[in-house]
This record gives structure tokens, sequence and C-alpha cells, in this order.
């Protein structure tokens, strides 16, 4: 084996059209189990006309906060000659033309505080979380073909968390849709609420929500906010969703600026293949400091 790195993204999943405001993980629990509960045949799916890939295994830590998926895919319909390095002779690729060499992509999904945050591990010819979203898409649509009843009724939809300058990421966005805003639960008692003051049994962190009017930008109030969070108000967070300059989702989080984005693998030297056990430790390890 030898040490290389890893670059991994930061993403959140969601449930789409979820009018009953279903748990996520919940919900992501029974899919995942439905897949698994099929054949390795049956869960294969088509990405494109020379790409598969299958849901190959997953796992939950002890407490359910995190969810491990284990996705293999690979190319096929073509075998190139091979070219030996040293020798420069060519030969015949014995591979058939339904085979491709297997590729892993790991991924990590952690429950917090009702959102699903997603480290996924990131390489030429690995899986997007796009395909992994269209992937389980497909099997909402199989579950409720074999389900007379407790259809799953939404499907699964993703915003990119970006690691850059939370102010540039800000400017750059074309329209701010939502803002969530975490503040200190003292908040409550304080002046300006006058709420009771007894808050034991309250969640460190109310979360006051600020959505636009239907068209309008509340960019400008973001702004409003960010100030204060960084001149040391009760604001402990803030995570914005809205549209990109290319009109993509996407959310930015503060609590994502200055992460690290890389970890530590271990590869196969002989397969170029990843160590999918110390992969998932260290996805693991990074999201504990979120």
């Amino acid at each position: 084996m030898k040490d290389i790195k890893r670059k991994v993204g930061f993403y959140y999943l969601s449930l789409v059209n979820n009018e009953n405001n279903l748990p996520i993980d919940e919900e992501l629990c029974i899919l995942v189990k439905f897949i698994e509960a099929q054949t390795k045949k049956v869960r294969k799916q088509d990405i494109s006309d020379d790409k598969f890939c299958l849901l190959d295994s997953s796992d939950f830590t002890e407490d359910d906060s995190i969810l491990s998926l284990l996705f293999k895919s690979a190319n096929h319909s073509y075998r190139a000659p091979l070219l030996n390095k040293n020798t420069i002779e060519e030969r015949e690729n014995p591979k058939t033309l339904d085979e491709g060499e297997r590729k892993k992509t790991h991924l990590i999904v952690k429950f917090k505080d009702g959102d699903a945050i997603v480290f996924l591990e990131t390489f030429g010819g690995a899986l997007s979380l796009k395909q992994i979203s269209e992937y389980l898409n497909h099997f909402i649509r199989y579950y409720n073909e074999t389900h007379k009843r407790n259809k799953l009724l939404f499907h699964f939809g993703f915003s990119l968390i970006p690691r850059d300058d939370f102010r540039e990421v800000l400017d750059s966005m074309q329209r701010v849709v939502c803002a969530s805003v975490y503040i200190e639960k003292q908040i409550l008692g304080s002046s300006a609420l006058k709420f009771s003051e007894r808050t034991n049994s309250v969640q460190e962190d109310v979360v006051l929500e600020i959505k636009a009017k239907r068209t309008e930008n509340i960019k400008n109030t973001v702004y409003d906010i960010f100030a204060k969070l960084i001149g040391g108000e009760a604001i402990r967070k803030i995570k914005v969703t809205g549209k990109s300059s290319n009109n993509n989702d996407v959310v930015i989080d503060t609590d994502f600026i200055g992460k690290k984005e890389y970890v530590q693998a271990q590869q196969n030297e002989d397969t170029g293949e990843i160590n999918s056990t110390y992969m998932f430790s260290q996805l693991i390890e990074l999201s504990n400091t979120f």
C-alpha cells in the first residue's frame, strides 16, 4: 500500500417535493435497505451507453448518525490493445466488451440537525453526486412499482457546499432565496424577544429562517447578517440557499469555510484501488470536525 491524498466534496442531500416533511435519515435508510435486498444484477444501473454502477454496500455507525456507502462502477464497450511501457510491444486486450476496470467511490452521509451532509470522495472516474442521486431516484421509482402502499413520495436532490470565502461566494451568487441563521438560545430571554429564560430543554441554537418573496433576492439581507456574525454577535453560523451564476443550486455554510478538503488514503500499488476500510475511517474523522 502507498499513501496518497483524496479530494473530498461537500454537499447537502435533500428530499424534493417532501410535502409531509419526512425525515431524510429515515427515508434514505428505507431506500438503501431496499436496494441492498436486491440482487447485484438488479442493483446495476446504466449511467451512460458505456458506464454502469451499483451500490455495493452500506453501513451505519452505532449511533446511526453516519451512513457509509460504497459504489462500484466501470466503463465498458471498448478494449484498446495494451502497450508495454518497457518493451513498447502491443498485445490484444483480454477483457470482453461487457467488462471494464472496477472503480470504487466512497461517501458518507452525516445526519445532523435534520440535515444530510455528504462527504464524497472525488477523483477522475469517480461517480458524481448527480449520478448517485439519479441512481437513488431510479430505485425510488422501482420501490414504488413494487409497493402498493407506503410509497416514497419524493425524490432526491442535492446542493454543493463551496469551501471558498463566504463573502466571495455570496458575491457570485445570482440569487439568494433562503437564509437559516443559527443564534445562541440565550436570545429567547433577551430584551428583544422577552421569552422565558428557562432554556435547559432547548437545543443550543435557535434557528431563524428568512425566505425571499417570489422572484425576489435577499442577498443584501444576508450581507447584513454576515456582518453581525463576524462582529461577534450571538449568531453562531449562517446557511444560505440560492442559485449560482450558472443557475445551479448551491448552499454556502459558514461552518465549512476554511475546512480541509483532502484526506489520506491507502492505495494498492498493484491494482490502484483504495483501501475502503481506511477511506471510510478518514471520511468519518473529517466529518467529526463539522
